[in-house]
């Protein structure tokens, strides 16, 4: 294999070094072309990963791969770069919206990192790149929030690296094969139980760093809409990834992580269902059903097979698609969008976030819902009909939030101008379909990308 099918991670670095260049040389005026620049760079990222992505192979003395898992990952995470960079066009932040766009790129390419990965050394590598960007990304507009998550994700990487370092003796070995084929059933104990526990903790936290900007002052109102997407949309896409990949080197083992990842599954669609339907501000909203969301692929993960990783994989491209987005459309400069009356005031964004939100709720038959299905036909399957019942429960609960969001929109009257004042111009602008066009392209095409996403998972050698 030729080192030119890396043409789509070279394109990424160098778009964040001549946007971080740009910003820094070009006046203010001129950095709506730099989103426009930034939105090209990805596209075109995207496409040279689908050309060239169709080559199998080792680079590096089988340092990186290439595979179908690898196609399917970057694919999803530079499709949610672009949405991302698409929806700032209409919502970015003027004072630092330049500034978190190249550390978007790099979250990305973090995960690119991760999805090609042969080793525990490639996984920490990138996963520990992504953190450290997203949480610098949302510390542009919220120094406070982003030492906060800076701590959050030190302890987190804190725990990765000790389990990495500890699995490294156990398997007498840093690749995924050695993993593979050095812990075997027979080595299933305490010790390892406890080794796993730790290291997925690691993995899980920055798979749920969304919450934790709610759960500081004012952390879902101070993050800007780029550093929210790529915390709580590019940041989940990179955690599941490695998530997947690590748990294909650890299949002989899976008894001793599946029953609690399906525990922790279930809670998380709970709660993420539970808090969605009573969060106050639609970006609490967002944030919570990105929970559920990532409840559902955490599902698929603990079934610990090829069908159950493909149905995660769906879930993954589905949940990618809509949480790169919707935190950009479900804020303002100001912070919190104003949702009565929306409708009346940018009716394309209003549209745009319905269906956003309505997909990362998994209502049929959106792009969410094709993800959930496939996630709850292996539960079926596999005699897990505990946690499909807590799944439903919890998407039920995410609809009646989202209804709320959507009755606001369209029913409630918007605040009334001071007398005197001009009325307010509606906005028409078409960034926030793209998005939406994007969703429901998914939709369309799910028969063919399921059809990927089963090979993606095959490349992780699962039964």
């Amino acid at each position: 294999m030729r080192t030119w099918v890396l043409a789509p991670e070279a394109v990424i670095v160098a778009s964040a070094v001549a946007l971080l260049l740009a910003a820094r040389l070009l006046p203010r005026r001129r950095w709506l072309w730099l989103r426009i620049g930034a939105l090209v760079a990805a596209v075109v990222a995207l496409g040279l990963e689908l050309w060239l992505g169709a080559a199998v192979g080792t680079l590096f003395g089988g340092g990186w791969q290439q595979d179908r898992f690898a196609l399917f990952a970057k694919g999803a995470l530079l499709l949610g770069l672009v949405v991302l960079v698409a929806a700032d066009l209409e919502a970015g932040d003027p004072d630092s919206g330049w500034s978190a766009l190249p550390l978007a790129f790099l979250v990305a390419f973090g995960g690119m990192v991760a999805a090609s990965a042969t080793s525990l050394v490639g996984l920490w590598a990138g996963l520990e790149l992504a953190a450290l960007a997203a949480v610098a990304a949302a510390g542009v507009s919220a120094r406070e929030v982003g030492a906060r998550l800076l701590l959050v994700s030190g302890v987190a990487g804190a725990l990765v690296l000790v389990g990495f370092a500890t699995l490294y003796a156990m398997a007498g070995g840093a690749s995924l094969a050695a993993l593979s084929a050095g812990l075997k059933p027979s080595a299933i104990g305490a010790p390892l139980a406890f080794v796993l526990l730790l290291t997925l903790t690691g993995v899980v936290v920055r798979l749920g760093l969304a919450p934790f900007q709610l759960a500081t002052l004012e952390g879902g109102l101070a993050v800007g809409p780029v550093g929210a997407g790529a915390l709580g949309g590019l940041l989940t896409g990179v955690a599941a990834v490695v998530a997947a990949r690590l748990l294909g080197g650890l299949d002989a083992v899976n008894l001793a992580w599946a029953p609690w990842l399906s525990v922790l599954a279930a809670f998380a669609m709970a709660l993420g269902g539970l808090r969605a339907a009573t969060a106050g501000s639609a970006r609490a909203i967002v944030a919570w059903l990105i929970v559920s969301q990532v409840g559902w692929l955490a599902a698929g993960l603990a079934l610990h097979d090829r069908r159950g990783s493909a149905a995660a994989l769906l879930v993954l491209g589905a949940l990618l698609l809509a949480a790169a987005a919707a935190p950009a459309l479900a804020a303002d400069d100001g912070g919190d969008i104003q949702l009565a009356g929306l409708r009346r005031a940018q009716p394309i964004r209003a549209v745009g976030l319905t269906i956003l939100l309505l997909s990362l709720a998994g209502v049929p038959p959106l792009a969410g819902f094709v993800g959930q299905l496939a996630v709850a036909a292996e539960l079926i399957r596999s005699n897990s009909a505990w946690v499909l019942a807590v799944g439903l429960l919890g998407s039920l609960l995410a609809m009646f939030g989202v209804v709320r969001v959507i009755r606001q929109m369209y029913l409630e009257p918007g605040p009334e101008p001071p007398r005197g004042a001009r009325a307010q111009v509606r906005s028409w602008s078409p960034a926030p379909l793209a998005p939406a066009l994007l969703v429901l392209l998914y939709t369309l095409l799910a028969n063919p990308i399921s059809g990927l996403a089963l090979q993606g998972a095959a490349a992780l050698k699962l039964p």
